[in-house]
C-alpha cells in the first residue's frame, strides 16, 4: 500500500525534481502540498509547484500557502542574486499561465493540523525547505508529533560547514528559530537528510549529461529550468559536482531501506544566538546534553540506488 505523504516545499530548482520523484512513484501518495517561503516567497513558490503538478497531471492534488516571514516575523534574508532565479525555476516560464484558482484559501500551517488529524498515525510529513509553516503547526497543535507517522527534513549539517554563512546551511538559515521548534519540540519521528551526505554522494556532471539525455515530458521540463543555472555552475571550479539535496529526503520518503547505508540516533537543536553559528544545526554527537534521541540522522546513502530512482523518474511518460 502507498504511504500517504504531505509535502512541505519552497519550490526551487531541486523541489521540482523532488516532486517529480514522488509524484511518478508508486510507493507514495501525495495527498496535499503546502509551500512557504524560501528560495522565492510563497505566493511564487504556489505557482511554482502549479506547474509542476500540471507537468504531472497532478492538479487534483490540493496545495496550500504559508506565511511570507519567519515563525519571529522576520522578512527574508536572502534576496540578492537568487540561486535559483528571480522566479525558483530557472527563469524560464511557461508560455501558458497557471490555473491561480486551484490554491486554497486554507492557510498552510491550519492545513497541516487538520490533515495530520485526518490521518492520524499514518501521514508523513516531508520538508524540502525552511521549517516556518511546520512550526507554525506546532505551535497550534503541540501534540502534532503524536498524529504523525513521520518526518522527513532536508536541512541542518552536522560537519558545521555551511552554505549561507560560515556555518548554515539555507534551509535552517532561513528560519533557525522554527527549525529549533520542531526539533525539539515536534514530538514524534524525525529522520534529517542534511547537506553533508548530500554533498558526499554529488553526481558527476556526466552522470547528470546521461541523465537528462533521456526524453519524457519531465525530462523535459527539468532540463529547460535547469539551463541557466547549471551552465554557471558547470563553469565554477567550486561546483565540480552536481548536488542535489532536496532530492536525497525524498528519496529516503519512498524508499528508506534501498538509500539509507547508514543513520545515528541522537539529540540534535538549532543555535539561535551565536555570532557565527546562527541557524547551524548542534548535533550532541557523544551525548554531552544527556538528552533522549529526537532525530535520525542520516549519515550514509546507497547514491548507485538513488540514481536509478532519479532514472525511473525521467523516464515517467
Amino acid at each position: 500500500m502507498a504511504k500517504s505523504i504531505l509535502i512541505d516545499c519552497d519550490a526551487g530548482i531541486d523541489d521540482a525534481q523532488a516532486l517529480f520523484m514522488a509524484l511518478c512513484s508508486p510507493e507514495v501518495n501525495v495527498v496535499a502540498i503546502t509551500v512557504v517561503q524560501g528560495n522565492v516567497l510563497p505566493r511564487q513558490v504556489s505557482l511554482n509547484v502549479l506547474r509542476i503538478l500540471r507537468v504531472a497531471d497532478r492538479l487534483d492534488i490540493p496545495l496550500y500557502v504559508g506565511s511570507d516571514k519567519s515563525i519571529m516575523g522576520n522578512e527574508r534574508m536572502h534576496d540578492a542574486d537568487p540561486y535559483h532565479g528571480r522566479d525558483g525555476l530557472g527563469d524560464s516560464p511557461d508560455t501558458e499561465a497557471v490555473d491561480e484558482s486551484l490554491i486554497n484559501p486554507e492557510p498552510a500551517a491550519n492545513a497541516i493540523v487538520r490533515l495530520c488529524r485526518e490521518y492520524k498515525g499514518t501521514l508523513s510529513l516531508v520538508c524540502l525547505g525552511p521549517l516556518t509553516n511546520v512550526a507554525t503547526a506546532i505551535l497550534q497543535d503541540p501534540s502534532l508529533g503524536e498524529n504523525l507517522n513521520h518526518c522527513v527534513i532536508m536541512g541542518g549539517n552536522y560537519y558545521g560547514k555551511g552554505n549561507m554563512t560560515v556555518c548554515s546551511e539555507f534551509n535552517f538559515f532561513s528560519d533557525p528559530e522554527a527549525a529549533r521548534i520542531v526539533l525539539t519540540q515536534l514530538g514524534g519521528p524525525i529522520t534529517v537528510v542534511g547537506m553533508d551526505p548530500c554533498y558526499e554522494n554529488a553526481l558527476t556532471w556526466e552522470e547528470y549529461d546521461n541523465l537528462r539525455k533521456m526524453r519524457s515530458k519531465v525530462n523535459d521540463f527539468m532540463r529547460r529550468i535547469e539551463e541557466k543555472l547549471f551552465t554557471k555552475l558547470r563553469a565554477s571550479p567550486e561546483w565540480p559536482k552536481y548536488v542535489p539535496c532536496d532530492e536525497f529526503a525524498m528519496a529516503v520518503v519512498i524508499n528508506e531501506s534501498a538509500i539509507v547505508r547508514e543513520f545515528q540516533e541522537l539529540y540534535a537543536t538549532v543555535e539561535v544566538k551565536g555570532e557565527y553559528t546562527y541557524g547551524m544545526m548542534v548535533v550532541d554527537w557523544s551525548n554531552m546534553l544527556k538528552k533522549p534521541s529526537n532525530v535520525r540522522l542520516v549519515t550514509k546513502i546507497h547514491s548507485d540506488e538513488f540514481l536509478k530512482m532519479l532514472y525511473r523518474t525521467a523516464d515517467f511518460k
